[in-house]
């Protein structure tokens, strides 16, 4: 008799090795860890966001309609906007951009005031980084995130909001979406694209030391009109 139950036991033991595995798995493991990394980027624009909405009028003091200027948002500024206790990651940066109309120049303060404060120019606040390695599918013939941080993108990212991923345009209009007839593409959270990265930001040497596309580097983006 203990033999039997010593054999049952033994059974029950490889039967439980054979198990299937839930086929939700990457879903409760793997694409949670996507989210926390892309919400670092998500939580530092919003920070951004919040810096730009009260350093612009009915908040500012001098008497103009904008207070901030163009250039990179600095770590001490965006904590006074975080979450309370939350640290920034320092893989990202959020850089205010003022351009011409048709976003192909950045405007920078030569004397002349300043140039996120005149009506008829751009204003663009935008987060950026690259996308770490182990997110990214390099086994494909062009880089691109992997399955799960697009999942992870598809559950953080609302609809309407520019969010996504650099990639090189097949075809470059120049419309509505693209004035400054900028041949790298936002991929969004469908893996469509209806933005591009104006020319303005593309030649910033900030942005072009993380982001250059032409030497591969893919970069997440959030971009904003402010």
């Amino acid at each position: 008799m203990y033999i039997w139950i010593v054999l049952a036991t033994f059974l029950a033991m490889l039967a439980s090795y054979s198990l299937s595995v839930r086929p939700d798995m990457r879903n409760l493991t793997v694409v949670p860890a996507a989210e926390a990394e892309l919400g670092k980027m998500l939580i530092q624009h919003r920070a951004a966001n919040s810096y730009v909405k009260y350093h612009k009028a009915p908040h500012t003091t001098s008497g103009s309609y904008v207070d901030f200027t163009p250039g990179v948002i600095s770590e001490a500024d965006l904590e006074s906007e975080l979450p309370f206790g939350y640290m920034l990651s320092g893989d990202y940066v959020s850089q205010i951009f003022c351009t011409n109309a048709d976003e192909s120049e950045a405007l920078e303060d030569a004397g002349g005031g300043n140039p996120c404060d005149d009506m008829q120019n751009r204003r663009l606040l935008i987060t950026y980084g690259p996308i770490p390695t182990r997110w990214m599918n390099l086994s494909a013939g062009f880089q691109r995130p992997t399955s799960d941080f697009m999942h992870a993108m598809r559950n953080m990212a609302d609809v309407g909001q520019v969010v996504g991923y650099t990639a090189s345009a097949d075809v470059i209009l120049e419309e509505e979406s693209n004035p400054s007839g900028s041949d790298v593409r936002i991929m969004d959270r469908n893996g469509s694209f209806g933005n591009f990265v104006p020319t303005a930001i593309l030649s910033d040497p900030i942005f072009a030391s993380m982001c250059d596309l032409s030497k591969g580097w893919v970069c997440m983006i959030y971009m904003s009109s402010i």
